[in-house]
Order: C-alpha cells, then structure tokens, then sequence
C-alpha cells in the first residue's frame, strides 16, 4: 500500500504539472542562515502559536465534523428497539445468573447498538449511497462505515464492529473478523471475496478520508477550491481504481 501511494503521488505530481499547473517553473532561491541551537523559550513560543492557529482554524473544522458524525450515528433512537432489548434484559435477569447473565447482557448491548446504528441516520445514508458502491461490491454496511470513515479512517473498524454486533478491545479482534469472513451477501454469496478485498485496499490507498488534512489545505491556501479538489480527484481514483480491479476480478 506505501508502494501504491508512492506511485500515485508520483503520477500526480507528473499530471498536475502538465494540466492544472501548468507552466515554467519559477526559480526558487532561499538564504539558509547558520544554524543554531534555538532556546527552549523560543521552541515553546513558536509550538504554542502553530497550535493556536491549527486549533482555531483547522481543529473548529475537525471538531465541527466529528460532532456531525457522532449525532448521525447516534439519532434517531427508535423506543421500539430500546423497548425491545429491556424487556430482553428483564428477561435475561430472571432466567440467567452469573457469568451467563453477564455474557447474555454483553450480547445484548452489542445487538442493540447494531440496530439503533442500523436505523440511525447514518445507517439509513449508508442504505441511500449503497447503489453507488455496489459496483465496488460493498454492502450498505461498509457503505455507512465509508461514510463515517471520512472525517478519519480509523473510525471504520470501530463502526463495523458496532454493525457486526462486535464489542471493543483486543479480544474481539478475531471475533470481528471470523464475522467479516462470514458476511455474506442477500444472494447467499459471500460478501469479502479477493477482488472486493483488493479494491477496496486500493480505496483507502487513494481516498481523501481526513478532515485534518483538508483543513491544513485550507489554511494554508485560504480557499475551499483545493481541498475540494483534493477531496474529489482522490476519493475518484480510489473509486474508479476499486471499480476496475472488482470488476475485472469478478
């Protein structure tokens, strides 16, 4: 994946050169003064004003979408399934005891966080966007996790865990997976077969999924224009290249 990215920044680089800046190059000369050990009053000074600008220009925008994705993961919240999962409890709690009425109530709690997130926003926009990554062999489930993944990809195993019905921690590592292994789609087929699994790697190679970095984009240009750019021209090759290798594979 690091080879991949090296040769598609490369590429993008050569094809950025040769249409959207295009042009002669212009000289670029710099007078390196002697280097000195700087002070620390000085290293200290310097880390607190690039902090404050990251904070105040790029960090509003990563907290602004993380509150976004959270409240759309999270609502609505259906009393049919709260209502559901506590008469369970209440049952569970009168027929079990011990560590099987502990295990039973785990169980429980990982099911009903996978319903509400089934039915929260978020998963009713992973069902709406499914068309458009079906081509790419995806379900709604991995549709929705792409959707939450955007303002960071690391929050794409967290949000398959709570959709598979998998808790957190080391231990349920290899219980997430046996799942995903198991996934299959309504057909009957399974769902992660090698060509779905290899575009979708070259995905996440290609795709834009950080809000931080689009933020620094528009910090340092003081323009929505690149980190849209950026946004699109990325997230099209990660999405075109995913497209090819499923269906060439399949």
């Amino acid at each position: 994946l690091y080879l991949l990215g090296i040769v598609g920044g490369v590429f993008t680089a050569w094809l950025m050169k040769r249409t959207v800046l295009r042009g002669p190059t212009p000289t670029f000369l710099i007078e390196l003064p002697p280097y000195r050990l700087p002070s620390l009053q000085s290293v200290l000074i310097k880390l607190w004003g690039r902090a404050k600008v990251f904070l105040t220009r790029a960090g509003t925008v990563i907290f602004t979408v993380a509150v976004v994705i959270w409240a759309l993961a999270y609502f609505p919240r259906p009393a049919a399934i709260t209502d559901t999962f506590t008469e369970q409890r209440a049952a569970a709690e009168t027929q079990l005891a011990g560590s099987a009425l502990d295990l039973r109530l785990t169980e429980l709690d990982q099911l009903e966080s996978a319903r509400l997130l089934e039915n929260s926003a978020l998963g009713r926009i992973g069902k709406f966007i499914e068309p458009v990554f079906e081509p790419l062999g995806w379900d709604w489930k991995l549709s929705a996790a792409v959707v939450a993944g955007f303002p960071a990809r690391e929050v794409v195993i967290a949000v398959l865990g709570t959709i598979y019905a998998v808790g957190d921690g080391d231990a349920n590592e290899s219980a997430l997976a046996d799942r995903l292994k198991a996934a299959r789609r309504p057909d009957g087929s399974l769902l992660f077969t090698l060509p779905m699994v290899l575009g979708m790697l070259f995905f996440y190679a290609f795709c834009l999924q950080c809000v931080a970095t689009m933020a620094v984009i528009y910090r340092e240009t003081n323009s929505w224009r690149w980190p849209i750019f950026a946004w699109t021209y990325m997230t099209g090759i990660g999405y075109l290249g995913a497209l090819l290798i499923y269906q060439l594979g399949s």
